[in-house]
């Protein structure tokens, strides 16, 4: 916990109160008295850090020797730090706490807004626990149409937005966020009382959701599950707040018979979970907006681009009519709809255009029997243009505030009239872009006079991404530069692709598709620069800072590769070489060479003329780089370049690709003159799996060898030796059920496939496009590509501890991957096959007493393995033997020749596959040999082609294991294993004339169709 206090508006005491929620905090003590969290010695201190977020001011930072050697200080005098009043509003304290036994990591951490004193004294801090706490979104959902709201009122200043996945409340007076986290897929629409009360966000896609969140706390209130099958197209809140009216995505229209459109009315304040009432669009016109009466909530208006639909539940149920409207009608084309509105206290309602018109819909009063005036139908009474008089001008938004209507167009402006659609008011000079929000303020607009144009302050969003504070009277200002509003804040225009951390301070490049580069600081929450190329010309794909932190390289889309400047974002030096896009860009850690690849599967290399760094002070920057050349080393596209450092301090440069290679590069020899050089000819490194990235395994304690570490898409790591390229190990790598392109998470070394040892978390709904870490570790930056937005997550790697311990020790991680677990049917399978090989290697006829070693050789591994299901192949035999043999040779330089029980279940859990083999992946199998595409395969030929494991390629024979795709069989080992699956029936299958894939499964493998119900989590 942490106690703050200000002192004479210049001094700020910072006392740590209490030393709790710090993970694992799990105090035991061994025998010499030595204090143990979660099972490993810590030693902890803590740093207070007092950030001035001026750039014209400095840092100010204190550590405290209150925590000396002890879990619960009894002493603990108060850090003072001394500022002054131009910098008391620009401030921001960072706690954290660090290990002293274990290289000074970070135990804890959290960041303390200074404005924010008066309740941290109140209510102490308490550091997070998680192993990633998303700390901050960078940009904004600035897409959807009135996606952004003002919470602003007498005392508050904030508006409320949507990133990605997660709702934002964020208070620009003191620049903090409230993160409002629970969906798993893009939020799609959302919502604010009048009373700004309460914040309604709901998704779209599989498992969607419907939440109302407490606006003052960012607490969820009330969640609704699946409100329809594919979430949520748009959605409102009723006046009184009690009812909220969905419509739901649309589907394709071959399916719009299965899952056609609908609309549903929830009384949320109820505790009830299913629809108050709900009726089927009929229509084929998808509607995108929804708009209750807030005259009378018994009413909502719904429309599409052509259709506007008029629905009422007063007979408690979802009746509607639709209105026909003809362009003949009013002898003019009629531009595709927008937003509809009701008009205040009246029977009309209005619909907006793309091409700027209003659609006036009326209903003339009926007397009924009874002698009471009911209204009829609406129908189209009158077109008005409002906008893009000489050329079309779409009208995006509508809004109606204290009997004014507000509309937001899609030339910048935001204009006010009244309803008789005389304009009023208008704010034309904001600069912004297409209007596509505007919120107001929950405060009481007085009229200076009683003609005067009065509302309250409101907020602009735009779709190029800008969210504006305008204060209404700037509308009389005679300059333009005062009626262009206040920026609050500024997102991300377009797809991601490049992000990258500074090298030594708190600031992160990112890169989109709209031609521009942000820099941020992260810690300040400013946007610090920003640089716009031409996107017709240069969109930057790809960023990486020069290890100095002073230039930062960028590569674009048309090959082109920029160094410039780390803060003013000026060009440096241009490399042209490449003509395709380049996809990637790194440099060694010495700043010695500069690789980049790009869409053609080419690589390219620059040396730096200056290898040491006094030298390159003297050199010009721009011609500081020599163009070695480039060579296309995999058929296959890229998809993992690193460079790494070898003992002697020379830059290592590797490679993988989709091919399933692994190239190394030998930088020395690399030259002008000669090219590009390889070490070795590229090498195969997997058979079936895919390399999806690849890096240099760290330095620690236990690794005596330079080793790179691929993974792939069979949720495995390998452990390559970089000089030999043998398999030094195979581990498990974390799955969290399904693909990993959304998910980001931590994982403790060493690599060792221990399930407790890693967390994940959906770090956005869609791909996530690039990540970064700061260059601290104690942030972490992901980049979710299509929507636009930058998350920054505070890591905390001590969390993990804790996870581990509560796993288990030695076999017990292992044994919960395992169905059962540990006292389950199959590990006591694993039992007896384990002891049941112990007398295979004795002899099972022996007469001897049993020499029980608890160990079995290694050339009993395979057999053990496919008794159990998992059948390796020839390759994955000689990894897995090879991993034990030389499992402690680099520490003793022997040879390990057994392996016990334990290891024997790790070596298991790691290499077996985590997807079984299914129908799909035999028929695939049966193409391949066949090289024809066809129904079945004869007999003969496919014994044939299982002997010599041959294919046909472009008109000629091919052996398999010569492309490294395939081992042959020997004709006894065929004959052994069809025994073994057939018994007296393996001699009949010499008659069968032909086999297709399914009856090979089904008759000869006894095949269990894996696709059909076995997720990844469950095999695991």
């Amino acid at each position: 916990m942490v106690h703050l206090s200000h002192e004479h508006h210049h001094t700020l005491r910072v006392h740590l109160h209490k030393l709790t929620n710090v993970p694992p905090l799990v105090a035991t003590t061994d025998g010499n008295d030595t204090h143990k969290w979660g099972g490993g010695k810590r030693d902890p201190y803590v740093v207070f850090t007092l950030y001035v977020n001026d750039d014209n001011e400095e840092n100010i930072e204190h550590t405290s020797a209150a925590v000396p050697r002890t879990l619960n200080p009894t002493w603990s005098p108060p850090a003072v730090f001394d500022f002054s009043l131009t910098q008391a509003k620009a401030l921001s304290l960072y706690v954290t706490i660090h290990d002293y036994l274990n290289g000074d990591s970070v135990l804890a951490s959290t960041l303390i807004d200074v404005d924010a004193v008066e309740s941290c004294c109140e209510t102490p801090y308490r550091l997070g626990s998680n192993a990633l706490s998303l700390s901050w979104s960078f940009g904004f959902n600035k897409d959807i149409v009135g996606g952004v709201h003002s919470l602003s009122d007498d005392t508050v200043h904030a508006v409320f937005y949507t990133a990605g996945h997660t709702g934002v409340i964020y208070n620009y007076a003191n620049r903090t966020q409230k993160l409002l986290q629970g969906h798993c897929n893009p939020i799609s629409c959302c919502t604010v009382s009048e009373d700004k009360r309460w914040i309604v966000t709901a998704d779209k896609g599989q498992d969607s959701m419907l939440v109302v969140w407490d606006a003052t706390t960012g607490n969820p209130i009330k969640t609704i599950f699946n409100p329809h099958v594919d979430g949520v197209q748009c959605l409102d809140l009723s006046p009184d707040a009690m009812f909220i009216v969905t419509l739901s995505i649309a589907t394709d229209k071959s399916n719009r018979k299965e899952h056609a459109q609908e609309i549903k009315l929830w009384e949320w304040t109820v505790a009830r979970d299913d629809a108050l009432y709900v009726a089927a669009v009929t229509t084929e016109d998808v509607q995108t907006c929804v708009r209750f009466n807030t005259y009378d909530i018994r009413e909502i208006m719904t429309n599409g681009a052509q259709r506007v639909i008029f629905w009422n539940w007063a007979a408690h149920q979802l009746q509607f009519y639709s209105p026909p409207l003809s362009q003949k009608d009013f002898k003019q084309t009629i531009g595709a709809f927008t937003q509809s509105l009701f008009v205040p206290d009246s029977s009309q309602a209005i619909t907006a255009t793309v091409d700027g018109d209003l659609i006036l819909w009326d209903a003339a009063p009926v007397k009924t029997n009874a002698s009471t005036l009911v209204h009829a139908d609406k129908k189209a009474t009158k077109i008005v243009r409002m906008t893009g008089h000489d050329k079309p001008m779409a009208i995006n938004f509508l809004a109606d505030m204290d009997g004014y209507l507000v509309m937001g167009c899609a030339d910048g402006a935001v204009r006010f009239y009244d309803f008789d659609f005389r304009l009023v008011a208008w704010y034309e000079d904001m600069c912004a872009g297409p209007v596509v929000a505007v919120s107001f303020a929950n405060v009481d607009a007085t009229p200076a006079s009683a003609d005067a144009f009065t509302v309250p302050e409101f907020i602009v969003s735009t779709s190029n991404a800008f969210i504006l504070g305008i204060t209404p009277s700037i509308h009389d200002e005679y300059d333009v530069e005062k009626r262009r509003g206040t920026l609050l804040m500024q997102g991300i225009n377009d797809e991601i692709h490049g992000l990258a951390a500074h090298p030594a301070t708190s600031h992160i490049a990112v890169s989109c598709y709209s031609g521009t580069i942000q820099l941020w600081d992260y810690v300040g929450k400013r946007l610090v620069m920003l640089r716009s190329f031409d996107s017709d010309k240069l969109r930057p794909q790809c960023l990486t800072y020069h290890p100095s932190g002073k230039h930062l390289l960028v590569g674009f889309t048309n090959g082109t590769i920029k160094i410039v400047h780390a803060s003013t974002l000026e060009d440096v030096a241009t490399f042209r070489q490449a003509r395709n896009p380049i996809v990637d860009v790194k440099i060694a850690a010495d700043g010695s060479f500069v690789a980049a690849i790009d869409a053609s599967n080419y690589l390219y290399l620059w040396r730096s003329k200056a290898m040491a760094a006094t030298d390159a002070d003297d050199l010009d920057a721009s011609d500081m780089w020599s163009y070695i050349g480039r060579c296309k080393s995999h058929t296959k596209p890229i998809t993992g370049l690193e460079f790494g450092m070898s003992p002697d301090q020379q830059a290592l440069l590797v490679t993988v690709g989709e091919d399933r290679m692994l190239v190394d590069y030998s930088l020395p020899r690399s030259s002008v003159m000669d090219g590009i050089i390889l070490n070795v000819p590229p090498q195969k490194i997997e058979q079936s799996a895919t390399p999806t990235t690849c890096f240099w395994h760290p330095d620690m304690a236990g690794v005596h060898e330079d080793l790179v570490v691929v993974a792939n898409d069979e949720y495995k790591f390998k452990q390559w030796n970089a000089n030999n390229k043998t398999c030094r190990k195979t581990t498990l790598s974390p799955t969290y059920g399904g693909p990993l392109n959304r998910v980001v998470g931590l994982l403790k070394l060493p690599l060792d496939g221990n399930p407790h040892k890693s967390m994940g978390l959906i770090a956005h709904p869609g791909r996530i496009s690039n990540v970064a870490v700061s260059f601290d570790g104690k942030f972490f930056v992901t980049a979710g590509g299509n929507d636009m937005i930058v998350n920054l997550w505070e890591i905390n790697p001590p969390a993990l501890d804790a996870l581990e311990a509560q796993g288990g020790h030695d076999m017990e991680p292992y044994t919960s991957l395992l169905e059962g677990g540990a006292d389950g049917k199959f590990f006591s399978e694993i039992v007896d096959y384990f002891y049941f090989a112990q007398l295979r290697t004795q002899g099972e006829s022996a007469t001897a007493a049993r020499d029980i070693s608890h160990r079995i050789p290694l050339l009993e591994i395979p057999h053990v393995m496919r008794a159990l299901g998992f059948y390796p192949t020839e390759l994955e035999i000689q990894n897995m033997c090879s991993e034990v043999k030389y499992s402690c040779f680099t520490e003793t330089t022997k040879t390990v020749d057994a392996v016990d029980l334990a290891s024997f279940v790790k070596l298991y859990t790691n290499h077996r596959p985590v997807c079984g083999i299914g129908k799909k992946q035999i028929e695939d199998a049966f193409h391949i040999l066949s090289g024809l595409r066809g129904p079945s395969l004869k007999w003969a030929d496919l014994k044939a082609k299982l002997l010599t494991m041959v294919r046909v390629v472009c008109g000629g024979i091919v052996p398999f294991h010569a492309l490294g795709q395939g081992e042959p069989m020997s004709e006894e080992e065929l004959s052994s294993c069809l025994r073994a699956l057939l018994g007296d029936e393996a001699d009949m299958l010499e008659t069968t004339m032909s086999l297709t894939s399914a009856a090979f499964a089904d008759k000869v493998l006894g095949f269990e169709d894996y696709e059909k119900d076995v997720e990844v989590a469950s095999v695991l």
